[in-house]
């Protein structure tokens, strides 16, 4: 495959910023990087199958994710109902990483993510007593690998962040979910 190599070192630092962050240019840029890598990028079945132990390596993490998010949620609601707390707010956070192909265009995303994102598997899982393992490929006319359960985070990824490409997913060798905890304490001024 060929790569431009200054519209890819565009992309990586463009998608280094939040979408709200980038500029028009920016957003440009990436949207060029799409067209071209989509123009020569194959599904061949290695790439296929590295895409589902993607799928199933994410699978995996929420599965964690899920138990403890749900121990620190009750451990917050206890705090709140105790007053040690006034409020909190949880959030899981993922981040990418691949230390081959990117660090060959911008060395500063050695020994850091490529790409990070919130993920909102907890809020599909709201109520759940259980991780819910229902896939979320159903009802999805153009959803991609349709012999597989899709787990919510890489249904997120392939959907949901349109600056990513079957290529950039291949290229993933490594995620990271952090459970982000916010305690908020408050107090009116009469």
């Amino acid at each position: 495959m060929k790569i431009d190599k200054e519209l890819e070192i565009d992309f990586i630092r463009a998608i280094q910023k939040r979408s709200s962050e980038r500029t028009g240019r920016e957003e440009g840029r990436i949207n060029k990087r799409i067209h071209q890598i989509e123009s020569q990028f194959e599904l061949t079945p290695k790439v296929c199958d590295k895409i589902v132990l993607l799928n199933e390596k994410l699978r995996q993490e929420e599965i964690r994710v899920f138990s403890q998010y749900r121990l620190i949620e009750k451990n917050c609601n206890l705090m709140v109902k105790n007053k040690v707390i006034d409020d909190f707010n949880i959030q899981v956070e993922l981040e990418f990483w691949n230390n081959k192909h990117y660090k060959k265009y911008e060395p500063s995303i050695y020994g850091n993510p490529f790409f990070k994102s919130t993920d909102d598997f907890m809020g599909m899982q709201r109520g759940e007593v259980e991780y819910n393992s229902e896939p979320h490929n159903e009802h999805h006319d153009k959803a991609p690998f349709p012999e597989i359960n899709h787990c919510y985070s890489f249904h997120s990824l392939y959907d949901h962040c349109r600056e990513l490409t079957w290529f950039d997913l291949y290229n993933i060798d490594e995620v990271w979910m952090e459970i982000k905890v916010d305690y908020q304490f408050f107090r009116k001024i009469k």
